[in-house]
């Protein structure tokens, strides 16, 4: 067996993005998304799923309807926006907050992208490296309160910067969603350990689609070159000449059930979750 040196080496560069993805994906990051149901909860509350079948169906549901159409489609976006592209990430992290009914939604995507920011940032820092474009000047624009720092937003930057493709960040972070969902579910005793697991697996055909279609989506929503978009005078975050500004409809979730759910889980004399 030949000797091993006193330190191992280099990972591949072909090998770092996956590991990231790992990272990220992990329910153990500290990003505060242990404290979200992703509306399971408030579903659970108002008896519209009960056991690990309803809850495997209602991830999906949730993941085709909710997740994908909105903060999938956002990440994607975020994924695919170069350097220069501020003004169209500030004015893509608006409209997705507009798509979020509920104040514990709107709440619960800034609290965990604030978060992801500032570990990845400080990780950054402790490591000798500082943040790439656009991610440097996204985060100064968070600080400054200009823009609200949506987890989805947030973690397409992130993982674009770590080298991930639009797709991969994606399924990255409709996993997370489904570990989360299924860590939400096995505190709510509504399926055991093994249960959770069926239910996280059962999904991965159904992200690996619709990481595909985000994607699609996102492509004409915020292009990854061109010139910085020249904003109209007092219209806020609305750019004339976005080449994706037209594209702002396909932005969005349809969910009323789990809106209204949602709603009511806000004034819930009892819950384990923020969300």
């Amino acid at each position: 067996m030949p000797p091993t040196s006193s330190s191992p080496p280099p990972a591949p560069r072909s090998l770092l993005p996956f590991l990231q993805a790992m990272t990220y994906a992990d329910s153990a990051y500290p990003s505060g998304r242990y404290t979200l149901s992703h509306g399971l909860e408030g579903l659970v509350q108002a008896h519209r799923v009960q056991g690990a079948d309803e809850v495997s169906s209602a991830l999906a549901d949730h993941l085709r309807y909710t997740a994908a159409p909105g903060d999938g489609v956002a990440t994607a976006a975020a994924a695919t926006a170069g350097p220069g592209r501020i003004a169209v990430l500030i004015d893509l992290d608006h409209e997705l907050s507009a798509t979020k009914v509920t104040h514990e939604l709107r709440r619960a995507s800034t609290r965990v992208g604030r978060q992801m920011l500032q570990v990845t940032t400080e990780v950054e820092r402790r490591l000798g490296g500082e943040l790439p474009e656009p991610l440097l000047s996204y985060a100064a624009a968070v600080a400054a309160k200009e823009t609200p720092g949506n987890q989805a937003v947030v973690a397409g930057l992130v993982h674009r910067a770590h080298g991930l493709t639009p797709r991969d960040a994606v399924a990255t972070e409709l996993t997370g969603l489904a570990v989360g969902w299924a860590g939400a579910a096995l505190r709510l005793r509504q399926c055991d350990h093994i249960d959770a697991q069926v239910v996280i697996t059962a999904a991965h055909p159904v992200i690996a689609g619709l990481a595909v279609q985000c994607v699609q989506v996102a492509s004409d929503l915020v292009p990854g070159t061109g010139p910085e978009p020249v904003p109209c005078p007092g219209s806020g975050h609305v750019y004339a000449n976005s080449p994706g500004r037209r594209g702002w409809r396909f932005l969005g979730r349809a969910s009323p059930g789990s809106d209204l759910a949602s709603a009511a889980h806000e004034t819930a004399p009892a819950r384990l979750f923020m969300s």
